[in-house]
């Protein structure tokens, strides 16, 4: 192989890369804006009008699980790379998990199922991130078990109002990571 070739090679090697990246980081916007936004109007109607929670969680949650494996299988198909698939399916099973042994068999008592749930996804967020060497995913991931378990820890009467504003930051993230990978 000549110099050249090789050369060439690697170029496109770096390019499938950084388009793969990219697809993962419009990916894991659309994620957080689909949770974001779910979790924030669930956790707030949680505070200011329980009545009306459980039946959003019972519409939301499923559909959001849902959607969010639509998302995970169009990027599976969008990025046929090792990374790409294992991406898909380590969310591909923790939307299974969810939608099968959690809301069925599990559903979330108190704080610390609802804990625990946001416990794994922030644990899936880190991982991708550090995966795919995307910091701003994996701070993400990483924010989220932190505040999720100090507003557990410290101040549990707060907990649904602390979630539904960090709801609302992961809305916010989601759209400027969109935004930023999109312009």
């Amino acid at each position: 192989m000549k110099q050249e070739e090789a050369k060439a090679l690697w170029r496109n090697l770096e390019e499938t890369e950084r388009e793969t990246r990219l697809r993962l980081a419009l990916l894991g916007g659309w994620i957080l804006v689909l949770w974001g936004g779910i979790w924030a109007l669930g956790s707030l109607l949680t505070v200011w009008n329980p009545g009306m929670a459980e039946p959003f969680w019972t519409v939301a949650s499923p559909l959001g699980g849902l959607l969010s494996f639509y998302l995970g299988f169009r990027q599976g198909i969008s990025v046929r790379t090792p990374l790409g698939l294992q991406t898909f399916y380590l969310w591909s099973l923790l939307t299974l998990f969810f939608l099968l042994h959690w809301i069925f068999l599990l559903p979330p008592k108190g704080l610390e199922g609802v804990s625990f749930l946001i416990s794994l996804v922030a644990f899936a967020y880190a991982y991708v991130g550090t995966l795919w060497r995307i910091p701003g995913i994996t701070w993400a991931g990483l924010g989220l078990f932190a505040l999720d378990l100090l507003t557990f820890r410290l101040f549990p009467e707060h907990f649904h109002l602390g979630m539904g504003l960090l709801g609302l930051l992961g809305l916010a993230y989601g759209g400027r990571l969109l935004w930023r990978w999109t312009r």
